[in-house]
């Protein structure tokens, strides 16, 4: 009782803050859209607390934000008198410009009057770019999956099973280290007011490995049956481990209006992990084609990075202004410092160099497709679709070190190579030039 009565004196309160009452209509404008413009019908009407007058009142209304929308035929001034009952109405025109929450701010008489809520969100066309590119996505996944599944051979799972070191510190990286850093990160390095950034950053820590990491493990010769192995079981063991991070640590980063939808998550991953069962399946009747598979699992993955980096560049232009540096930073340090975690941690417990690098490159390389689901199940929009832009710089950048390393050992390579050769030739070079020498003076003998 006490609590409802301190709520209508708080209301009452703010009431008596303005001399007009102002109503809006709609109430809300509902999926209003980027490149849209949509009306908005205002009416303003004195309280007995102003000092009446007649006469010509002059208004401003404007967003709060010039970047996220425009406003169009407004008028700047309204008349108010007694024929009217000092009330008017009267319409304006507000376009969106570019997705984002703000508020529609109405000044008359340089008196700030109730603002009124927006919410702009992506454009239609954007839209359709956005669920195109997460088809692909989703397509890609399965597909890589397929292909992974064809390479866990049960014998070699055994041995890691009876041997599970390798595992057993991938799991305390990918489910210790990594919600930690991504914890510390968003926590202390993004800004405060972004709750749905924060979120997302660590959504991505809690992620089970997976994506392009044995793509990458492939590449750097690591061990394939550990990495395969990584993937299967840390997305059996996200089914439990995600839930528990998002529902302690992850609550920190929620308000009222957000709700994780724990069930969602479990599908999600579940459903990652069929395409690999598949392709177990696949290889225990088909054994002569994995060796092929395994060819084409490099090439496809190339193609598909190619493609989906364009693709996620040109579906999400509109994050490049929502990008800020602390997004960028944070977005570099979590995969970064996972790799290098990960891999110290392994080191000190003495495992082999290939696991070494296995274990990071799993650790580092997150299946950001599950937070990118998450948001979009747990957020509205625009939200979603602002919070996804930190999912983005991870996904962007988590592979960038890998491939600085990996070109840098091929010039390397390439130039031992070229020493090697031109070493070779002196060689020879030398050689001719001894023979010909000694033909020479067993000449000069006989002669």
């Amino acid at each position: 009782m006490l609590n409802s009565t301190f709520w209508l004196l708080l209301i009452s309160l703010f009431s008596l803050g303005y001399s007009a009452n102002i109503t809006y209509f709609p109430e809300i404008l509902d999926k209003f859209r980027t490149d849209e413009s949509r009306v908005l019908t205002i009416t303003i009407r004195e309280t007995e607390e102003a000092e009446l007058y007649d006469g010509a009142r002059s208004l401003q209304v404007r967003c709060g934000d010039d970047f996220l929308c425009k406003i169009e035929d407004a008028p700047s001034e309204i008349a108010l008198t007694k024929d009217n009952q000092y009330q008017t109405t009267f319409n304006i025109t507000i376009k969106g410009t570019f997705l984002g929450v703000t508020q529609l701010q109405v000044k008359m008489n340089a008196e700030s009057l109730q603002p009124y809520d927006l919410r702009i969100l992506r454009s239609n066309s954007g839209h359709k770019l956005q669920l195109a590119f997460t088809i692909f996505i989703s397509i890609f996944v399965v597909v890589i999956s397929l292909m992974m599944g064809t390479q866990l051979e049960s014998e070699r799972i055994t041995n890691i099973v009876k041997a599970p070191i390798g595992p057993v510190i991938g799991f305390l990286c990918q489910f210790g280290l990594m919600p930690t850093i991504g914890y510390l990160l968003a926590e202390y390095c993004l800004p405060h007011d972004n709750i749905s950034i924060k979120l997302a950053l660590f959504a991505v820590s809690t992620c089970p490995g997976g994506g392009k990491s044995s793509f990458w493990t492939i590449i750097f010769g690591g061990n394939l049956d550990l990495s395969i192995s990584m993937t299967f079981t840390q997305t059996i063991a996200a089914l439990i481990m995600m839930p528990i991070w998002m529902s302690t640590l992850g609550h920190q980063f929620t308000d009222k209006n957000i709700t994780i939808p724990f069930a969602r998550i479990v599908q999600g991953l579940i459903g990652i992990m069929i395409p690999t069962i598949a392709g177990m399946i696949f290889r225990y009747y088909k054994p002569h084609l994995t060796e092929i598979i395994h060819k084409w699992i490099k090439r496809c993955s190339w193609m598909a990075m190619i493609v989906i980096s364009f693709f996620a560049i040109y579906t999400n232009w509109y994050m490049i202004y929502l990008l800020t540096w602390p997004i960028v930073l944070c977005g570099c340090a979590l995969p970064w410092l996972g790799y290098i975690t990960a891999f110290s941690f392994a080191a000190i417990f003495r495992q082999s160099f290939k696991d070494c690098v296995t274990i990071a490159i799993e650790t580092g390389i997150q299946n950001i497709g599950i937070a990118m689901l998450l948001m979009m199940w747990c957020l509205p929009e625009p939200e979603s679709d602002i919070s996804v832009t930190i999912i983005f710089v991870v996904a962007i950048m988590t592979d960038k070190p890998l491939m600085v390393i990996w070109l840098i050992g091929k010039l390397i390579s390439k130039i031992r190579r070229k020493d090697k050769i031109i070493n070779v030739e002196s060689g020879i070079k030398a050689l001719s030039t001894d023979l010909e020498d000694k033909k020479k003076t067993e000449t000069e003998v006989e002669a």
